[in-house]
């Protein structure tokens, strides 16, 4: 199973991304929310990744982040819900957007999605509901502890340029104890195993 892949962003558009990785050209189907939050084209790109597979077609989808992953995997295990109808849900509200109208029982606005019509979205409404028990906090990205400033910053920004994610390098700063960037940096490469897979050079 291809659960990510590093490379360069080689073209971009809404709903569509290919990257290169190690000599090939990978086509990922990707909701609005990791469309904007991609880098530059010819920039390194990161994306957490699903595949599809079915007996005429292999379908990636990529995702900025694993819980933007996790919340298709939610919509799709749904009778009826499909990859399109997912990513329209996604790309229309927006997690957090998706979250609220859950939470407060808005079917009306997961209908506004194209391609959506009003029985399946009462059905993600109340199938969602009942999966994410009323919580939208599962949803949320990781906070810095409360007392992160211009030194973590610093490491955060050392963590992106060694390829991690926001999420995971947030994670990691509230696992470490020391001061000193240096070392929080250290510590947080500790937790998170050494590294990330690096992206191919071109």
């Amino acid at each position: 199973m291809i659960v990510q892949v590093a490379g360069t962003l080689t073209a971009a558009q809404p709903g569509y991304v290919i990257v290169m990785a190690h000599g090939l050209g990978l086509g990922l189907d990707i909701p609005r929310e990791t469309y904007e939050r991609l880098p530059g084209v010819g920039s390194p790109v990161q994306l957490f990744t699903h595949l599809i597979v079915r007996e005429d077609q292999w379908r990636l989808i990529g995702f900025a982040t694993e819980r933007e992953r996790a919340v298709f995997l939610d919509l799709i295990d749904i009778s009826g819900v499909g990859v399109k109808a997912a990513l329209s849900v996604m790309s229309q509200l927006g997690i957090q957007g998706l979250a609220e109208a859950v939470r407060q029982g808005q079917w009306k606005l997961i209908q506004k999605a194209p391609g959506i019509g009003a029985k399946m979205a009462q059905r993600i409404q109340l199938e969602l509901g009942t999966k994410w028990g009323g919580t939208t906090e599962v949803l949320a990205e990781p906070a810095l502890p409360p007392d992160a400033g211009p030194v973590d910053d610093e490491v955060l920004e050392a963590l992106r340029l060694l390829g991690y994610q926001d999420g995971e390098a947030r994670r990691a700063l509230g696992q470490v104890t020391a001061e000193e960037a240096t070392e929080r940096l250290r510590q947080a490469l500790r937790w998170l195993g050494g590294g990330p897979q690096s992206p191919p050079r071109s």
